[in-house]
């Protein structure tokens, strides 16, 4: 019999991360998410990337 449900990933996606921003910084963010066509997760991403490139 086949397994069922979704295949397995090699680095689980499992831990949560929260944070609080002010009303203005969550509408930038939604906006900036809106004009991109990304999630806030990728926003998130992104910006983590970046920021390991230029900060030492």
């Amino acid at each position: 019999m086949a397994k069922r449900g979704r295949p397995t990933v090699e680095d689980k996606k499992y831990i949560k991360v929260g944070f609080r921003v002010t009303e203005a910084e969550r509408d930038r963010l939604l906006a900036y998410c809106e004009k991109m066509n990304l999630t806030q997760a990728q926003v998130f991403k992104e910006a983590l990337e970046l920021l390991y490139k230029t900060k030492p």
